[in-house]
């Protein structure tokens, strides 16, 4: 009997264990009730359980709170073999607006949390006075109603009246809208009601990409302060302090239905054509670059259209990849698109470069616009370097090309006949004429061994000279490295020229236009195009070199293969 009872007293024993150790426990509290609107609380829940950190979702809180994170702490306890276990799940949370709110329960496994009834009240007018605050943050939008994808500037103001450790300031939150901070931070000091403040103001530009109204949550600074009047061994201890900013509408209004064509809201929107080299005549065959900049306020680079640019079917075109970029100035944002393209003509005449239009949304007026980049006229002449090759009637006249003609090629058109004898003599004559061809044959290969024999014992010389000569292709391909390194426009062309003519081996000093003409290469022809573009263009150019110096290297290869030694074929 005793066994029994003991059996079942241990049975009962390990029952109870086992109730206590799958008995969850969630409780739930905050550290301050009642608390002060825009000022942090931390929301504590604790299981007491090892549990995994997504198993609450505190987003339900958003509508009534700003719900700055969720840090995770796990703890392991072992008492006389007892152990116990707890997960603490702590949310810092800053009440929107005054009055009674709940915080709901939270429940895992069957196991609830108790509802919080949490009390926000707002700060009286001693607390709220700027003289008698430590830090505040102030906020200003530039407009209170944009369009669709217009930007706004907003700017944030944060005045620090105590000695400050550290501090982090977040971005303001809007849904449905791109926020990016414009520059830097500007610092400076001011008095107010006679207290000096230390302020840090930051802008930040706003792009909504959703049309209604939209609340702006303030950014929020968190930061570590020294508090004086808690030291300990005889060093000052800091507190920890939140910040909010206020809270802005902004009224975002969508694309008027009588709108055609690509969305570009904006108060001034203009289109600058640069034609370089700028001159009355453009020759067959030269490059000319033509640079169209698109500006436009207050709206994003990403936003400014592609431009729809028509040529002449006479002109090739080699466009360059289109550079945006944002600049401020004078409190506007300015965007830009540049479009650069080497444009070629292969006729002579005079050509229309069709004119360009852009519609766009004009902010100010509401209402629809258009800016419009005149035609121009090219006049093409023929190119005193170059041969424009006529065509021959009933062909295609489309097909027009430049061929170099250099004075050694040119040669004496006029032809010689000879005369067939007639008379009875004409057999003696035959026999002489074959005599005369045998003695020739044989005069003229006397004199080829005797020109050989002369260039065999002259060889070395030639070699030497040969070897000057890539010793001097070498040093100025070198300098040339050094120029495109630097991304020096004027310096490279000069010795780009130096180079080529050395590299070619050219009897006379080419001009750097009949040089690239020789090695015929097209993406060298377009790099030197955007290149003259960056020198001469009126806005900024960020031209690099990197593609160039890399067509300039595979050009050489080439040219240093050709020129190597190679085994003269036998004749039989």
């Amino acid at each position: 009997m005793v066994t029994i009872k003991k059996i079942c007293l241990l049975i009962s024993l390990s029952l109870i264990t086992l109730a206590k150790a799958y008995a969850l426990e969630v409780v739930a509290s905050v550290s301050q009730n009642p608390s002060v609107i825009n000022e942090s609380i931390d929301l504590i829940v604790t299981v007491d359980d090892k549990v995994d950190s997504s198993i609450f979702n505190f987003k339900v809180l958003e509508n009534n709170f700003r719900v700055l994170g969720t840090s995770v702490s796990q703890q392991t306890r072992m008492v006389n073999f007892d152990t116990t276990r707890e997960t603490r799940f702590t949310t810092r949370l800053i009440p929107k607006a005054a009055g009674t709110f709940t915080i709901p329960a939270f429940s895992y496994k069957g196991a609830s949390s108790t509802p919080i009834k949490l009390q926000v009240v707002g700060k009286n007018a001693q607390q709220t006075a700027a003289q008698d605050q430590d830090i505040y943050i102030e906020a200003e939008l530039s407009a209170e109603s944009v369009w669709l994808q217009q930007q706004v500037s907003y700017t944030a103001k944060l005045f620090i009246g105590v000695n400050l450790n550290s501090g982090s300031l977040t971005q303001p939150e809007i849904a449905g809208a791109l926020v990016e901070q414009q520059g830097k931070d500007k610092e400076n000091e001011t008095l107010v009601n006679g207290r000096r403040y230390r302020v840090i103001e930051r802008t930040y530009l706003i792009t909504p990409q959703r049309s209604g109204e939209f609340v702006i949550d303030g950014p929020l600074f968190q930061g570590e302060v020294v508090d004086g009047r808690r030291s300990q061994f005889f060093f000052n201890q800091t507190k920890t302090i939140t910040r909010t900013g206020p809270s802005l509408t902004l009224d975002v209004k969508p694309i008027p239905d009588n709108y055609a064509g690509h969305w570009l809201p904006s108060e001034l929107v203009m289109l600058n054509d640069e034609i370089s080299p700028p001159q009355q005549e453009y020759p067959v065959g030269e490059p000319i670059t033509r640079t169209i900049t698109l500006s436009a306020l207050n709206v994003s680079a990403e936003q400014l259209p592609e431009l729809q640019v028509e040529y002449p079917s006479s002109f090739k075109v080699y466009p360059d990849q289109a550079q945006t970029h944002t600049s401020a100035r004078n409190n506007q944002v300015i965007a830009q698109r540049i479009e650069t393209a080497a444009i070629v003509p292969s006729k002579t005449g005079e050509f229309i470069l069709p004119e360009i239009k852009l519609t766009w949304w004009n902010t100010t007026r509401e209402k629809m616009e258009t800016t419009t980049v005149a035609e121009q006229k090219i006049k093409v002449v023929a190119n005193p370097n170059q041969q424009v090759v006529t065509p021959v009637a009933g062909h295609n006249t489309e097909a027009i090309e430049c061929i170099d003609v250099a004075e050694d090629d040119k040669t004496d058109a006029s032809t010689t006949t000879t005369p067939t004898p007639t008379n009875n003599n004409q057999s003696i004559w035959s026999n002489i004429y074959v005599l005369g061809l045998i003695a020739l044959t044989i005069v003229s290969w006397l004199l080829t061994l005797w020109i050989w024999l002369a260039k065999k014992k002259s060889a070395p010389a030639k070699t030497s000279i040969e070897n000057n000569n890539g010793r001097d292709e070498k040093l100025a391909w070198q300098q040339l490295l050094k120029s495109l390194k630097n991304n020096d426009a004027s310096d490279i062309r000069s010795k780009l020229q130096v180079w080529l003519n050395l590299l070619l081996q050219t009897e006379h000093n080419l001009v750097l236009a009949k040089l690239v003409n020789k090695i015929a290469d097209k993406t060298v022809a377009e790099q030197l195009a955007a290149m003259e573009a960056s020198r001469y263009s009126k806005q900024p150019s960020s031209w690099s070199s990197d593609q160039l110096k890399h067509a300039l290297t595979k050009v050489r290869n080439q040219y240093l293969v050709k020129q190597q030694p190679q085994l003269n074929k036998l004749n039989p």
